[in-house]
């Protein structure tokens, strides 16, 4: 379980620590504690069920949250974050490895830089 403080690497030497703030229901939420008032970055894990069917493939969830205020004060919040869907009986946690290590491996910069202009 993720019980402690997670401390993250971003770009340009930018570090980022999310300090714990609550844990209930499979969901754990960190804030980073050195960010302006009235702006926020947030880290949320989560797990549980695609529906609520007994055989529902279960769901994790990581998402990290930033929000911002412009200059007329109005907070605006974007998000990046990762669902992982495991159906128990047919596909396996290395095959989900796999397609976890496909992925981060996909998210460089340049194709950051694509996603976000809409490039299909």
């Amino acid at each position: 379980m993720f019980t402690t403080d997670v401390t993250l690497a971003g770009d340009a030497s930018s570090t980022r620590t999310y300090a714990l703030t609550s844990i209930a229901g499979g969901q754990s939420v960190r804030a980073n504690a050195s960010v302006a008032v009235g702006e926020a970055e947030v880290m949320t894990i989560s797990h549980g069920r695609k529906t609520k069917a007994p055989d529902s493939p279960e769901r994790h969830l990581v998402r990290l949250d930033l929000t911002k205020v412009s200059a007329l004060g109005v907070p605006a919040t974007g998000s990046v974050y990762v669902v992982i869907e495991e159906p128990q009986a047919t596909v396996t946690p290395a095959q989900i490895q796999d397609m976890a290590t496909q992925l981060k491996n996909f998210l460089t910069a340049g194709n950051i830089t694509k996603l976000l202009n809409g490039e299909p």
